[in-house]
């Protein structure tokens, strides 16, 4: 091959999902130990009747604590909302930073979801077992726009059904198969909409400037009068300030003995976050796959994408949501989503059974017929471009 061919192969290249195997050293698996997790995993199993993404904006509401520096820097925890496919089952988890950050979270999710269950996973693994005999595919997502442009969430343009209805039926594979959705946050400062002095890109100059118009034309420049949508989007972008926010890395992780069959889940979960376009302001989420031509490289990257996933790591992507907006990505679904085969908490508080009569399946019961976890009173009481970050560069 000569080199002009060389050259036209790598500028002809883009990311793609194309799942590889993956070596772990001695071990002939990758597995965590739970004894081996900083902080703490919390389990949910959500009762069907409740607000679903309403009651995860109250959760994400109250569990916005930010810590700075004397110099004002952010030294907020970074937490965790994860979504598993793993041994047949589609499973809920959180994962706190801190013993106090995990107390709040199981008193909040026990006020906001009446009757789900959450507990600490105390034994086992912290994360889905991946064997080297396995085909490993990832990606990640990012904001099309600058994070002032608000995605869809359900304060805005709203959902006509649950995302997660689709995205959790997209992650249903083979039984041996894992697939997960990790979404890390970290609050962010108030000031997260006020821009930088020098540079005048605040929320409000940014609004400001749509209501002025575009300018057109490169022989002939001129501006186009604002329309109607832009003074919709100039709105919608001033709504921001004040808000409370989060900074976001979203993740999503697919394993198989089957390579088609981790390539098609990674892009296919990954790919569902689309649904979370907003028309006004046509901000969306874009997937990138973690990939490189050569087989070496991306098998460095895809497992340096596992651990940073197993580490809930947190990377500054320039990714900020608002409270309904990450609400919309992370939050705990109800019986509008019809994908089989979730753990569901099926009876009440004080294992009341529902008026429907519904009960445990036959293996959704461990020994002796009790639910693990904690009582169930205590269930219920209770800069640069981000491409060159992750998948693209190496690091």
């Amino acid at each position: 091959m000569t080199t002009l061919n060389r050259f036209t192969k790598i500028l002809d290249s883009s990311p793609q999902y194309e799942a590889t195997q993956l070596e772990f050293g001695e071990e002939e698996s990758f597995v965590q130990q739970q004894a081996d997790t900083p902080g703490l995993l919390l389990r949910i199993r959500p009762y069907k009747e409740n607000d679903g993404v309403v009651d995860g904006a109250g959760v994400l509401q109250s569990v916005h604590d930010v810590t700075t520096s004397f110099r004002g820097k952010n030294t907020s925890d970074h937490h965790s909302f994860e979504v598993w496919f793993d041994e047949g089952k589609i499973s809920f988890y959180m994962h706190a930073a801190t013993e106090a950050a995990a107390d709040k979270f199981r008193r909040r999710v026990g006020n906001n979801y009446a009757n789900s269950e959450i507990f600490p996973v105390e034994e086992g693994y912290a994360f889905p077992v991946i064997g080297s005999d396995e085909y490993v595919a990832g990606a990640w997502l990012e904001m099309e726009k600058i994070p002032y442009y608000p995605i869809r969430h359900h304060n805005s343009e709203g959902f006509e059904t649950d995302p997660y209805g689709e995205i959790t039926s997209e992650m249903l594979s083979l039984d041996e198969s894992t697939v997960v959705t990790q979404v890390v946050f970290r609050p962010a400062k108030q000031s997260w909409t006020d821009g930088d002095r020098f540079k005048h890109n605040s929320v409000d100059e940014l609004a400001h400037a749509l209501r002025q118009g575009t300018s057109v034309g490169w022989l002939n420049p001129r501006t186009r009068p604002a329309s109607e949508k832009d003074k919709q989007a100039a709105k919608t972008i001033e709504q921001q300030r004040g808000q409370q926010a989060f900074h976001v890395n979203i993740r999503v992780l697919a394993a198989s003995s089957e390579q088609a069959e981790a390539e098609a889940r990674a892009r296919g979960v990954a790919g569902m976050f689309r649904k979370y376009y907003n028309a006004i302001t046509e901000q969306g989420l874009d997937d990138n796959p973690v990939w490189h031509r050569k087989e070496r490289k991306r098998a460095e990257r895809l497992r340096r994408f596992l651990h940073r996933m197993r580490d809930r790591e947190w990377i500054d992507r320039r990714m900020i949501m608002t409270v309904d907006e990450l609400a919309g990505v992370a939050h705990i679904p109800n019986a509008e989503i019809e994908t089989p085969k979730i753990d569901w908490r099926y009876t009440q508080r004080g294992d009341r059974l529902p008026s429907d009569g519904s009960r445990y399946d036959a293996d959704e019961l461990p020994a002796g017929g009790q639910t693990s976890g904690v009582p169930d009173e205590a269930a219920v009481s209770i800069d640069g471009s981000t491409r060159d970050q992750e998948g693209f560069d190496g690091i």
